[in-house]
């Protein structure tokens, strides 16, 4: 699945709650808070869940497993195209084919943050609103907007503290 993703970790969420979901290793909303977590914690996100996920679904065998299995197509696709993208590097096909990739990139992306969202904001297919969930996520984001150079970390503990207290 990762050597065939483009965009990243945020990508790939789509695939992941649908693969998990239809082997039964995890539900949808069960993998958000693992999003959530490898989120908050180093490293790439997709690593990060891979790791998670394969550790709960068969203990630390299954992490190992799991994180090997995500990284290894994409290390080995990149050792064997990266002499020839070096080569190519001003080439003016494979320019245009970078420019190509950066629209679907943002799409993949942009599709990853609306099932992240629905997930986050509504119930099941947008059965029920959780306003309490949006104005935090409302809060935290014009702190983020007003605040250009704010830590992270301080937007993390801000919303797991609002979480204790009103959700």
């Amino acid at each position: 699945m990762a050597c065939l993703v483009l965009a990243g970790g945020l990508a790939m969420v789509p695939l992941f709650i649908v693969e998990f979901e239809k082997h039964g290793w995890m539900t949808g909303e069960r993998f958000m808070d693992v999003l959530s977590l490898a989120q908050m914690t180093p490293g790439a996100i997709a690593m990060n869940s891979a790791t998670y996920v394969g550790n709960s679904v068969a203990g630390v065998p299954g992490g190992i497993l799991a994180t090997g299995a995500l990284a290894a197509p994409s290390v080995i696709i990149m050792l064997v195209l990266s002499n020839f993208l070096m080569k190519a590097r001003d080439h003016p096909v494979k320019k245009a084919v970078f420019k190509g990739l950066k629209p679907v990139t943002i799409a993949l992306i942009l599709f990853a943050g609306l099932q992240i969202a629905e997930k986050t904001f509504f119930g099941d297919n947008f059965t029920s609103i959780r306003w309490k969930v949006i104005v935090v996520g409302i809060v935290a984001g014009f702190i983020q907007y007003k605040v250009k150079k704010i830590n992270p970390v301080f937007l993390i503990v801000f919303s797991g503290i609002a979480g204790i207290l009103f959700l």
